[in-house]
């Protein structure tokens, strides 16, 4: 029997790089788990730690996510790309990943107070993935690929830790994900906070007894004002897991995912995506659209993987991008609901409905660009929000 692969996906594949003999293209994206003897301890001043090989990986901010609140907008679009240290290690019956990064003050939340923003950190895992499946959209997982999260927050009375699921901006709900163990320490002499977190490999029917699994970090700070979906954000990165034994097919997939590819002419590539993007999204030095309109594709190079980017202009309809909060632009020119509420205005809405009520990108598909174009506007777009020196190796 012979398969027939939709003209979208082959035109993806066709121009995913090829791997270059002898390389490794998963390696930059690959935090490698130690297996140690068990159990894995909380505590962040555990020996264990500093003692695991350290891998740096770049957080961003999230610009597609605008708060009411003027001087946390003004911050983060100010805010730089950043390190953040990735260790991990599993005793077989869990898995601990460690984060650590910088950050000059000490912030926590306070019951008592609305304008008090707590330093925090967030781990997060797609509740599936294998050969044949893409990852969820990076800020929160989408509604046909949802996450797991395990965040937790420096509070005043100590860390305030929880789980919970998520399929796009908005609908974070709390869940019980096998009783991960969570712990926040801040380091006052090097002026750095460390985050443990530790869960069971295989808990509620998640299992990440795999070779290979993918995760995304974000974190907060609270100096900032940062909270929610105002935050720095990575990438979806691998965590490589050897004593299980490592899917030929998934790793490919994963390969053509993270490979950056041939950058191609980036002043032809910034040029298109200047003509042909900046309408609607806000990016580089041509930042004329309005906020909302489509994400902020500033710094997408240090959140998106190239493969993303690629399908992204050849089929935007693959990964619905979830509105954040479409009720921030309402349309007062129609009448207010039962609830008072204005009907959202449709041009901040990244979507729109087929008859069939499925979700559509407003996108546009380019998939009739030539290869060299679609491969110059990748390249371009990956240089904004660059990874700093050392990231993506051993610190």
């Amino acid at each position: 029997m012979t398969m027939r692969v939709p003209a979208a996906l082959l035109a993806v594949l066709l121009l995913a790089p090829a791997v270059p003999a002898g390389e490794d293209p998963l390696a930059a994206g690959t935090v490698e788990v130690k297996d140690v003897p068990g159990p894995l301890p909380t505590d962040p001043a555990a020996p264990l730690w500093d003692g695991l090989p350290a891998h740096a990986v770049t957080v961003s901010p999230q610009r597609a996510v605008h708060l009411h609140d003027r001087q946390a907008n003004a911050a983060l679009a100010a805010a730089p790309a950043r390190p953040v240290a990735v260790r991990a290690a599993t005793d077989g019956r869990d898995l601990a990943v460690v984060l650590d990064w910088s950050d000059e003050t000490e912030d926590r939340s306070r019951s008592d107070a609305t304008d008090a923003f707590g330093d925090g950190a967030a781990l997060e895992i797609p509740l599936r993935f294998g050969a044949g499946l893409r990852l969820p959209y990076v800020g929160m997982g989408d509604d046909e690929m949802p996450v797991a999260l395990y965040f937790q927050r420096a509070a005043a009375e100590g860390t305030l830790g929880r789980e919970a699921v998520a399929a796009g901006f908005g609908s974070l709900t709390r869940a019980d994900l096998g009783g991960a163990r969570m712990a926040l320490r801040r380091d006052a002499g090097r002026m750095a906070w460390r985050a443990v977190f530790v869960r069971p490999l295989a808990a509620g029917g998640h299992d990440l007894r795999r070779g290979l699994v993918p995760f995304a970090i974000a974190v907060w700070d609270g100096a900032r004002r940062e909270r929610g979906g105002n935050k720095a954000l990575s990438s979806w990165k691998l965590l490589r897991l050897p004593r299980f034994p490592l899917d030929a097919a998934y790793a490919a997939e994963m390969s053509r995912e993270l490979a950056p590819g041939a950058p191609g002419d980036l002043a032809r590539g910034k040029l298109l995506v200047e003509t042909i993007c900046a309408a609607c999204h806000a990016v580089g030095d041509k930042r004329i659209a309005p906020p909302g309109v489509a994400p902020d594709l500033a710094g997408i190079g240090a959140i998106a993987t190239p493969g993303y980017l690629r399908e992204s202009l050849v089929d935007p309809g693959a990964v619905i991008v979830p509105s954040p909060n479409p009720y921030q632009h309402q349309d007062r020119s129609r009448p207010a609901g039962a609830t008072g509420t204005y009907p959202s205005d449709e041009a901040f809405v990244w979507y729109r409905r087929d008859a069939s009520g499925k979700k559509v990108s407003k996108m546009p598909a380019f998939g009739s660009l030539p290869g060299p174009d679609v491969a110059a506007i990748v390249g371009y777009l990956m240089t904004l929000g660059a990874e700093p020196p050392g990231a993506g190796r051993k610190p």
